[in-house]
């Protein structure tokens, strides 16, 4: 995936914006993005309206309140448990390390960089997965060497 096409918000948009869209794309989260090279700069999720409901001085100010903003208080008044900067692996990764590096952190998803920190893709859990269900003819056969050739197998056949 290239860099236009990843789905983000700009921190300077609304962070009602953000949720907007999340809602839109049926998407659980997005990278922050600053300036037109899309240097990464955080992340909101969905997770993360939580904030926005049960802190009164930030519901007050939700019809304002910037992305950057949002994440900058967050993060100053929920410190252990507040947003995280985002997980970031460079665009040089193997698949391998990418999954391993979800697992260790028990992370939905992993925002993919270049070396000046622009955002070039996401992969997320389901993404993965989804390598896995929908492969092409005889992938598993070719990748595998047939471990698995039984087990889909029996999965065709109880379709």
């Amino acid at each position: 995936m290239i860099g236009g096409q990843v789905v983000s918000v700009d921190a300077s948009k609304l962070v009602l914006e953000a949720f907007v869209l999340m809602k839109e794309k049926h998407i659980g989260g997005l990278p922050v993005v600053e300036g037109p090279e899309h240097h990464l700069v955080g992340n909101i999720s969905v997770r993360d309206v939580r904030f926005l409901l049960l802190q009164p001085e930030l519901f007050a100010k939700r019809k304002e309140l910037t992305v950057m903003d949002f994440m900058k208080t967050v993060m100053e008044q929920e410190p252990e448990t507040g947003m995280l900067p985002p997980t970031t692996c460079e665009n040089t990764a193997k698949l391998g390390d990418v999954i391993e590096m979800l697992a260790k952190k028990t992370l939905p998803r992993i925002h993919i960089v270049d070396k000046s920190n622009q955002l070039v893709g996401v992969v997320t859990l389901r993404d993965i997965i989804g390598c896995f269900v929908s492969e092409p003819k005889d992938y598993f056969e070719d990748y595998f060497g047939g471990v698995f050739k039984e087990t889909i197998l029996q999965a065709n056949r109880s379709k």
